[in-house]
């Protein structure tokens, strides 16, 4: 299945050594990829409790809740990372793969990559391995995706105009529709307005901002297009549950 407008982006990768790993109902609009270089993690969704194990990489789509343990100290290698506004919106859950001789040779660059001092500026070796693993997805948690052309299209001008003060008619004239007839599609198509799917790709890139840069909240309200920080924080509270600086200040390994 094609998913137009798909990109890896690498927000943040490292092997870490973790002595506990208490994360409690994370929902973070970006991919986790974790795999175990030891046992004794464990992550929780929905009640199911699945243990970690180095055998196994495993992927947690954008918008999934989870909650983390850990039954004894263990180290990982993670990366966090975005694949464009389709493809991020995969159905939740946690998938498990199998290392193949491959992956674990890439694990094997990665980690001697992030030891050394003279580390390349460009993450190819991280990409590669994200897009491996990711290649290996069902292609049923996208069939969710199978969306409209021109609703596409509006998706597609919403999330790269983030900063600017969109109108549902510019959206609706991108899209080739009237604003009634766009609204209709994205009602039948996302069980949302197109201007209420504008507010979530603002918040996602603004939770982005705040756990993978140190730009100001003032800042980061005004390259998502959220008006200033006191509607910006408003908006967070309202949609996330969380305030700007909770959120910046929660772990996020």
């Amino acid at each position: 299945m094609a998913l137009p407008g798909v990109t890896v982006d690498i927000l943040t990768t490292r092997k870490i050594e973790l002595q506990q790993w208490e994360l409690r109902r994370l929902n973070d609009p970006y991919w986790r990829l974790y795999w175990p270089l030891e046992e004794g993690g464990r992550v929780e969704i929905n009640g199911v409790h699945t243990d970690l194990i180095p055998s196994t990489v495993y992927l947690i789509p954008p918008h999934t809740t989870f909650s983390t343990t850990t039954h004894q100290p263990f180290s990982k290698w993670y990366a966090h990372f975005n694949l464009g506004p389709v493809a991020d919106r995969a159905a939740p859950g946690i998938y498990a793969f199998p290392c193949s001789p491959a992956l674990r040779a890439l694990l094997k660059e990665l980690i001697k990559l992030g030891s050394a001092a003279d580390s390349p500026r460009f993450p190819w070796a991280s990409v590669l391995l994200v897009a491996s693993v990711v290649q290996k997805l069902p292609t049923s948690i996208w069939d969710q995706q199978r969306l409209d052309s021109r609703v596409l299209k509006a998706m597609d001008f919403m999330n790269q105009h983030l900063g600017l003060k969109l109108t549902a008619e510019q959206i609706s004239r991108h899209a080739g529709l009237s604003v009634r007839n766009l609204n209709h599609l994205f009602q039948q198509q996302l069980n949302q307005s197109p201007m209420r799917l504008l507010l979530d790709y603002r918040l996602d890139e603004a939770c982005r901002l705040l756990r993978h840069t140190q730009d100001s909240i003032d800042s980061i309200a005004s390259q998502c297009g959220l008006m200033n920080r006191h509607y910006f924080s408003r908006m967070l509270r309202q949609y996330r549950n969380s305030s700007p600086a909770a959120y910046r200040m929660e772990s996020w390994a």
